[in-house]
């Protein structure tokens, strides 16, 4: 038997990393298994921002209410098996490779050749299915209609937000865009839909009529009210929640609270969930590496922000935040991802930049991100991400913010250093 490392090594290099999206061979996958992704019901979940984010707050409100509910999410932040849960557990690393290497067994006898993404989806919906689950909350990885994900079975659609992101793959314009991640609406099944344009709106619900599916919008069918103390209101499509708490920071996540609501309330025919659980569900979701403060003193802030609308929420929160005090950014960013409009609506709240890479070809070069900054805001590159916030720490002044952002696989990679930094700071204070 191959060791863990050896196996996501493997797998993170099937068919040399290409996105190929196209659903016959993951149909011809499931197959082998006898389908178990049809018979499970999942909450399926598209968007260009806000999806493992409303994907979590989802499942911890379902769990709450006693169900039995596995997550699929992507990409991970520290470990593969983030990926891959059932309730709070995730899959162990053994079990990771006793399935990687049933289903590349399988699929190499049947001539079937995955990609990664379509590999990690084959071993999760065949994990739940032998899990004995009541349902799964399943976060699309790409688009939708042709997604490795869109062959499961959903009590409810999804759609969190649409913007530019992956032309490349989705196209080029807005409504281009909207209509592959629409492609996740499947007949007779409710659709939530969260904030978009008005003609994204237009088109989304009129696949969803096309379809026999109620559409539900933020903002005509249920909404949210903010209140003082982080406190917001929920009216919803039939229920009114008032002064929820969610452990979550930033008004993007009780929007994305608002759909998740939406959702459960879309599907309580199926599986109903009471208001103690809801609220239960949003005081203790965990969701790491969105506005995750990990040290004070400075004030240490790792957020996943990695295309525009992101940012752009990122920027509203940490201005509220800030209150008038120094950030510092430590950003790096993926070739292949708008990083200069993310750097220019960085720059307005931030008075001094690292620019750093990721560990990966796909990172964009730190020194062609420096060319693109302006003199108004001062900027140095450090190569190594690790150093870079050890640097941005010593140096700030316990009042400082440090913001960490720009791309997941950023976090990733210092989320283990921020936390090493807490515990020293912390075994420091201990020993004053």
């Amino acid at each position: 038997m191959a060791s863990y490392s050896e196996i996501l090594n493997k797998i993170y290099n099937l068919r040399g990393g290409i996105i190929d999206l196209r659903l016959d061979r993951m149909d011809q996958a499931m197959a082998l298994f006898d389908h178990p992704e049809r018979k499970f019901f999942s909450f399926h979940i598209a968007g260009t921002n806000g999806k493992g984010s409303t994907a979590a707050m989802l499942q911890s409100m379902l769990c709450a209410g006693q169900y039995r509910v596995a997550l699929y999410t992507s990409p991970h932040l520290t470990s593969f098996t983030e990926r891959i849960r059932v309730g709070d557990q995730e899959i162990s690393p053994d079990e990771v490779v006793a399935l990687a290497e049933e289903v590349e067994q399988r699929a190499a006898a049947a001539s079937i050749q995955l990609t990664f993404f379509e590999f990690v989806t084959v071993m999760a919906l065949v994990y739940f299915g032998r899990q004995e689950i009541d349902l799964a909350v399943v976060e699309v990885g790409l688009g939708g209609r042709l997604d490795a994900t869109n062959l499961v079975k959903p009590v409810v659609s999804v759609i969190t937000t649409i913007s530019m992101d992956h032309e490349a793959y989705l196209g080029s314009d807005l409504l281009s865009i909207a209509r592959e991640k629409g492609g996740i609406i499947k007949p007779e099944t409710p659709v939530v839909c969260g904030q978009v344009a008005p003609e994204v709106a237009d088109l989304l619900r009129s696949i969803a009529e096309e379809r026999g599916s109620r559409f539900y919008l933020l903002g005509d069918d249920f909404n949210f009210f903010l209140k003082s103390g982080g406190l917001f209101d929920y009216r919803g499509i039939k229920r009114y929640l008032p002064e929820l708490s969610l452990v979550l920071r930033g008004r993007h996540q009780r929007r994305n609270a608002a759909l998740a609501l939406a959702a459960l309330e879309a599907a309580e025919d199926q599986f109903p969930v009471g208001d103690a659980a809801v609220r239960q569900g949003l005081e203790v979701v965990e969701w790491p590496g969105r506005f995750e403060i990990v040290l004070d003193q400075p004030t240490v802030i790792l957020d996943g922000a990695h295309n525009g609308e992101g940012v752009k929420a990122l920027v509203e929160e940490i201005e509220e935040f800030g209150q008038g005090r120094k950030l510092k950014l430590l950003f790096a960013s993926m070739e292949d991802k708008d990083w200069g409009l993310m750097l220019r609506s960085l720059s307005t709240v931030a008075d001094e930049i690292v620019l750093t890479r990721v560990g990966m070809e796909r990172s964009a070069d730190p020194q062609q991100l420096a060319r693109q900054l302006t003199d108004i805001v001062p900027h140095r590159v450090i190569e190594d991400s690790r150093t870079a916030l050890r640097a941005l720490v010593a140096s700030a002044r316990p009042d400082d913010i440090v913001l960490v952002a720009g791309s997941l696989y950023l976090l990733g990679e210092i989320r283990p250093a921020a936390l090493e930094i807490k515990r020293n700071h912390s075994a420091a204070s201990h020993n004053c």
